[in-house]
């Protein structure tokens, strides 16, 4: 090894060891208790112990650095939470009774003879269209509190049901969604 390199290993080595008492024992009985490890070359801008007049003391702290590993969350403490609003919980034990009510009670007669063209779809469709809506992947992802490609990889895997549009978009149904959720629960994996 050249004098101008340092040893990496007496590099470490010296960054744990007392310097100041290791110095004394050394001249102070003829024999070093450091005789394993090997000495370590200074850089040349550094002047030795000796030169300086007083022993170099270690820090008392180890540096921060900028680097720090995450924290792992910690669950929410909301639990005495409903899990769903009062104003959408009157919404959902009312929903029987008015959509059975407004499917009983009219139909299309009169509406479509203020438009020239006709509906795309019957009225039995439409309630429907209002009871199992069709949702797109984003609107899946959250009701299931998932992220999109966890959707996917379920609709890949078989266990999702969905039909894809013209342009290969995968599309959901509530009713799918709630049969998935019964048969596998929230993350099957």
């Amino acid at each position: 090894m050249r004098k101008d390199e340092i040893d990496p290993l007496a590099y470490i080595e010296g960054a744990f060891i007392d310097t100041s008492k290791a110095q004394k024992e050394h001249s102070g009985n003829g024999h070093s208790t450091l005789s394993t490890a090997k000495p370590m070359v200074e850089p040349k801008a550094a002047k030795p112990v000796e030169e300086l007049g007083e022993p170099i003391e270690a820090p008392s702290k180890l540096k921060k650095t900028g680097m720090r590993a995450p924290r792992p969350r910690r669950a929410a403490k909301d639990s005495a939470r409903s899990p769903i609003p009062k104003n959408i919980a009157h919404l959902i034990q009312r929903a029987p009774h008015n959509l059975t009510f407004l499917a009983s009670l009219y139909d299309d007669s009169i509406t479509q003879r203020y438009y020239s063209s006709k509906f795309k779809e019957s009225r039995e469709e439409l309630i429907r269209r209002m009871l199992d809506p069709e949702l797109n992947l984003e609107d899946t992802a959250r009701l299931l509190g998932v992220c999109p490609a966890t959707v996917r990889r379920y609709t890949n895997r078989g266990w999702l049901k969905h039909h894809r549009t013209n342009g290969n978009q995968r599309r959901f149904t509530l009713s799918g969604i709630v049969e998935f959720v019964e048969a596998y629960g929230r993350n099957p994996e």
